[in-house]
C-alpha cells in the first residue's frame, strides 16, 4: 500500500451511497450518488455503481489510474455475509480490486467518527457516532483493513452468536489517533418496530407515520403540533448501563400498519418521541465528555441530522463547542473511509480544514449556456443583479438560486436553493402548494445574516449556525413578523450566512434588509417532493418551467418563464413542460385523459378529450391558433379550450409557451400521435 498517497478516493456503499475525493489531504469533491441516477437514497450495501467515483475525479481532471487508495465501507459486511445476493463488488464493478492493494475497508461507525473529526474546525474532541444501525465487526471493536487484511477477514469462520449491531460509539479523538470509550449494541435491527437503538426507534416511529424509515426529518417537523404529554409518559427507561434506552412495551398498542392515517394523527406520538429522544442524547453527550474528558463535541451518523436535539446539546453546561457534520448520515460515510485510509497511511487524523459544504463540481460557462439554449424559446434571459432580485423578493416572489458547486449534504445552503420572503404565512403554504409539492404541516428554514442573527433568534452560547443543523427559538418579539419561517412552537431551523462562504448571498440579504429591514429569507432546497436535490443547469431550468417558481438565478443570469401578451395565446406555440405527460386510460363510462408533472408527483389533472388530442399534436410545436382549427375547435368550444390551456399553463405549470412554431396552417388529415396510458 502506497505510504504517502496523494489521491484518495472514498466510497460509501449503503442507501445515500456516495463518493468523495481527498487531494493532498484536502476534500476537494464529494457528491451522493442520488444526485446523479435522480433516485432518491439511492445506494447498495456493496460497490456496484462508479458514477458519483467518476464524477469526482472527471471534476478534477484526473482518471482511475491516478488514484494511490480506494477507500470504502460496506455497512454490514461479516465473514460468512458475503456473495449472492450481497457480494463485496457486483460483477459488473471494474473500478478498483477490493481484495487488492490499492484498497482499505473501513467499518460503519469508525468512517462516520473520522467523518466528523476530520471535517470538525477544532482538534482533541469527543466524537459521539450515533444511528439506527452501524453493522457489525468481529475480532476487534473497528477496523481498517488493506485488501489483502479484508480477503483474510471475510474467510474467517461464522461467529455463533452474531455479534450486535453498532447503535452508538464514544470515541475520543485527536490528530494523531482515536480510542473506543463507549459502544451501545443492539442485538436485533427492525426498522419497522425498533430496537433498543435509538435511532432505529425513530426510524421506526417515522415508517408507522409516514411509511417510509427514512422520514425521520418529517417526524421532527411534525413533533411541534403535537403535545408529548396528550400521548402518555416518556417512553424511556434506565438500562443496564445506567442510560436512558427507549422501552418496548408501549408500541404494542400502536397498530395501524397497513391503513395510513394523516399525520398530524400522530402529532402527539412524534411529540412524545422527539422529547425522549432529546433527553437520551443530552445524556449521552454529558455522558461522553465525561468518558474522554474534551469537552468540544464532533457528532455524526442518522441521528446528528436531529436539529432540535442538536441546539438542546449546544446549550448543555460543559460543552465548549460542538459541530454536527452536515452530510451526517451515510453519504457523509465516503468523507470518513478517505479520511481513514489517510491515518492508515501515514498516521495523521486530520487533512487541510473543511470550510464549506459546497463540494459539487461547478457548471462552466459553455454548459449552462447550452442549458439555457434548450429551452431559450420558453425562457426570458437577462443579466442578474442582486438589487434586482432582492425587489424582486420584497414583491414576493419566489427566486431560485443556483450557483458554484452543489452542496455535498441534505440542505441546501445556498447554491441550490429556493429563496422567499420571511413574513406571511401564505408563502409556507405557497410553497409546500405549488412548488415543492410536499404535505402543509412541513416548516421552512431562515438564513439570515450572520452578523444580525442574535437579533432575530436565540443562539444560545453558539452565534453561527451554517450549515442549519440547529433549531433555535425565534424571539417573541418577531414571531409574528417571520410567519413564513416560524414553526408552531415559535422555532426555527436556522443558517447563518457569511461573507466567506457564500458571498453573492450575503449580498443578497444585505439587499434585502435594505429594502424592509430584515435581513432573513426562506431557504429550501431546489427539489420536489420524492425527488433529490437538482444538480445540473437544466435540471433547476425543468424545475423553474414546471413548478410555480417565479424566476430563477443561475450563476450571472436572471431566467423567467415567458409570459404571454393578454389574448395572444393562440399566436403561441405549446408544449408540454418538462417532465410532463400526456395520458388516456379507457374505462367502463369511456376515455378519460389527463396530464401530469413528474415534478408535481404525477397527480393526474383532466383535459377535455379534444383539447387532449390537440395537446398531442403539440408536440410538433404548432400554434394553439392553428392546432384549435386542426380539430375543428370553434365558436364557443374554442373559448372553453383557451381558458383551459390558460389553466393548464399558469395554474398547474403543466404546459409552455414559446413565442414560436410554424407559419403554416396544420394538416388537419396527419396521423395523431399514439399516446399511451
Amino acid at each position: 500500500m502506497t505510504r504517502n498517497p496523494r489521491i484518495i478516493v472514498g466510497i460509501s456503499c449503503s442507501h445515500d451511497a456516495s463518493a468523495c475525493l481527498l487531494v493532498d489531504g484536502r476534500l476537494v469533491r464529494a457528491v451522493q450518488l442520488e444526485r446523479l441516477t435522480r433516485v432518491k437514497h439511492d445506494g447498495r450495501p456493496f460497490l456496484s455503481s462508479r458514477a458519483a467515483v467518476d464524477y469526482c475525479l472527471e471534476a478534477e481532471g484526473l482518471t482511475p489510474d491516478d488514484v494511490d487508495l480506494f477507500a470504502f465501507n460496506s455497512q454490514n459486511l461479516l465473514p460468512g455475509q458475503v456473495g449472492l445476493g450481497f457480494p463485496l463488488a457486483d460483477g459488473g464493478f471494474d473500478l478498483f480490486d477490493p481484495l487488492g492493494d490499492r484498497s482499505v475497508f473501513v467499518t460503519h461507525h469508525l468512517a462516520h467518527a473520522f467523518a466528523a473529526y476530520f471535517c470538525a474546525p477544532f482538534g482533541d474532541a469527543t466524537v459521539m457516532v450515533i444511528d439506527g444501525s452501524g453493522g457489525s465487526v468481529i475480532g476487534d471493536d473497528d477496523l481498517i483493513l488493506d485488501g489483502p487484511g479484508l480477503a483474510a477477514y471475510i474467510a474467517r469462520p461464522v461467529p455463533v452468536p452474531r455479534p450486535g449491531y453498532h447503535a452508538e460509539s464514544i470515541y475520543h479523538f485527536t490528530d494523531e489517533g482515536y480510542r473506543l470509550c463507549r459502544r451501545h449494541v443492539a442485538r436485533s435491527f427492525h426498522p419497522m418496530c425498533g430496537s433498543s437503538s435509538l435511532g432505529e426507534t425513530y426510524a421506526a416511529v417515522s415508517h408507522h407515520v409516514f411509511g417510509d424509515w427514512m422520514e425521520g426529518g418529517k417526524l421532527m417537523g411534525l413533533a411541534p403540533y403535537g403535545q408529548a404529554q396528550a400521548f402518555g409518559p416518556s417512553l424511556l427507561e434506565t438500562a443496564a448501563d445506567g442510560l436512558l434506552h427507549f422501552s418496548s412495551g408501549w408500541k404494542a398498542a400502536q397498530t395501524d400498519a397497513v391503513r395510513r392515517l394523516d399525520p398530524m394523527a400522530h402529532r402527539h406520538l412524534a411529540a412524545r418521541v422527539q422529547r425522549d429522544l432529546e433527553a437520551a442524547l443530552v445524556e449521552r453527550a454529558r455522558h461522553a465528555i465525561g468518558l474522554t474528558g474534551a469537552a468540544r463535541i464532533a457528532y455524526a451518523g442518522g441521528v446528528a441530522l436531529n436539529s432540535v436535539a442538536n441546539q438542546r446539546i449546544v446549550e448543555l453546561p460543559g460543552v465548549e463547542r460542538f459541530y454536527a457534520m452536515p452530510a451526517s448520515h451515510d453519504a457523509g460515510i465516503c468523507i470518513g473511509a478517505a479520511a481513514a485510509a489517510l491515518y492508515f497511511a501515514t498516521g495523521q487524523c486530520k487533512g487541510q480544514p473543511v470550510t464549506h459544504d459546497f463540494l459539487g463540481r461547478g457548471y462552466r460557462p459553455d454548459e449552462v449556456a447550452s442549458a439555457i439554449a434548450d429551452h431559450q424559446a420558453a425562457m426570458t434571459v437577462e443579466p442578474m443583479s442582486i438589487a434586482a432580485v432582492a425587489q424582486r423578493l420584497r414583491d414576493g416572489q419566489v427566486v431560485g438560486w443556483f450557483e458554484g458547486g452543489a452542496e455535498f449534504g441534505p440542505r441546501a445552503l445556498g447554491h441550490r436553493s429556493i429563496l422567499a420572503a420571511p413574513f406571511e404565512r401564505e408563502t409556507w403554504r405557497h410553497l409546500n402548494a405549488a412548488i415543492k409539492y410536499r404535505e402543509e404541516f412541513r416548516p421552512y428554514a431562515p438564513l439570515v445574516l450572520a452578523e444580525a442573527a442574535e437579533t432575530f433568534f436565540d443562539m444560545g452560547p453558539d452565534p453561527e449556525s451554517p450549515y442549519m443543523l440547529r433549531v433555535v427559538r425565534v424571539r417573541d418579539e418577531w414571531r409574528p413578523r417571520l410567519g413564513a419561517v416560524t414553526h408552531a412552537d415559535g422555532s426555527a431551523r436556522v443558517q447563518t450566512v457569511d461573507r466567506i462562504r457564500t458571498p453573492r448571498l450575503h449580498a443578497l440579504l444585505t439587499a434585502f434588509a435594505g429594502l424592509t429591514g430584515v435581513p432573513i429569507l426562506v431557504n429550501t432546497s431546489m427539489n420536489v417532493r420524492g425527488q433529490p436535490m437538482v444538480e445540473t443547469p437544466s435540471q433547476a431550468i425543468e424545475m423553474l418551467l414546471s413548478t410555480g417558481m417565479d424566476c430563477l438565478v443561475m450563476e450571472d443570469r436572471l431566467l423567467t418563464r415567458y409570459v404571454c401578451p393578454a389574448g395572444r395565446i393562440e399566436d403561441h406555440a405549446v408544449i408540454l413542460a418538462p417532465g410532463c405527460s400526456l395520458h388516456a386510460e379507457g374505462r367502463g363510462d369511456g376515455i378519460i385523459c389527463t396530464v401530469a408533472a413528474q415534478a408535481q408527483g404525477n397527480r393526474p389533472v383532466a383535459v377535455p378529450r379534444p383539447l387532449f388530442l390537440c395537446l398531442a399534436d403539440a408536440t410538433a410545436g404548432h400554434r394553439v391558433g392553428a392546432l384549435l382549427a386542426a380539430h375543428g375547435i370553434e365558436g364557443p368550444r374554442r373559448a372553453e379550450a383557451l381558458a383551459a390551456l390558460r389553466d393548464l399553463i399558469d395554474g398547474h405549470r403543466l404546459l409552455v409557451l414559446r413565442p414560436d412554431g410554424p407559419m403554416a396552417p396544420m394538416d388537419p388529415a396527419a396521423p395523431t400521435p399514439r399516446v399511451t396510458g
